[in-house]
């Protein structure tokens, strides 16, 4: 008898769990049961109005109006040139209001390559810098100590009455250029002289 005590004990020790334990299952969604996810493109909108950025008083439209170069006119920069077609930009010297600025040159007839020198002469006032700029007849090319490459380049005269400066210059290219020269007083009046030439070939 005591035998069959211990199988009943027995099974009930290897066998209860496996009753009382709840059975387990797993659901697993399948690949249809899942979320739809929608990839969107980008919004379709209008494209920039060059107008509306460079024209707007907005800091970040103007900054892209810059890096466009919409705010760039026919010679490649932002210089409100307005004397570009003017054929009477001959580098006279100008007077206003007793301030007056002097454009000279070596030479009248530049020649590609051949090295020249221009000079602004200021006088009327105490006169704090003179300065010049000029466009050329390409936008870009290997000759940076092109006369329009060099970028803009100036004299502090500290308040000397007249003040004049020189500089050697060069044109690498065949075609028109502008050169402006400009001046300050110390009163913050400014004055201007525009010459337009073209740079030949040796004769």
């Amino acid at each position: 008898m005591r035998w069959l005590w211990r199988a009943v004990i027995a099974v009930a020790l290897v066998g209860g769990p496996l009753v009382w334990l709840p059975a387990v299952t797993t659901d697993a969604a399948s690949p249809s049961d899942a979320a739809t996810i929608s990839v969107l493109g980008p919004a379709a909108g209008k494209k920039d109005d060059p107008d509306d950025l460079c024209g707007s008083a907005n800091p970040r439209k103007q900054k892209k109006c810059h890096y466009n170069g919409w705010d760039l006119n026919e010679n490649g920069n932002d210089n409100d040139d307005q004397v570009l077609t003017d054929v009477t930009a001959t580098g006279a010297k100008v007077t206003q209001d007793g301030l007056s600025v002097d454009l000279w040159r070596s030479t009248e007839n530049p020649v590609i390559t051949a090295p020249m020198v221009i000079a602004i002469t200021a006088d009327g006032a105490a006169i704090e810098r003179v300065w010049w700029w000029a466009e050329g007849p390409v936008f870009t090319g290997p000759f940076v100590d092109d006369l329009a490459f060099v970028g803009e380049q100036s004299h502090d005269c500290g308040g000397t009455q007249p003040c004049a400066w020189s500089w050697p210059v060069v044109t690498r290219y065949l075609g028109n250029y502008l050169l402006h020269a400009k001046i300050r007083d110390t009163a913050g009046r400014e004055v201007q002289t525009d010459w337009k030439f073209t740079s030949i070939e040796q004769r």
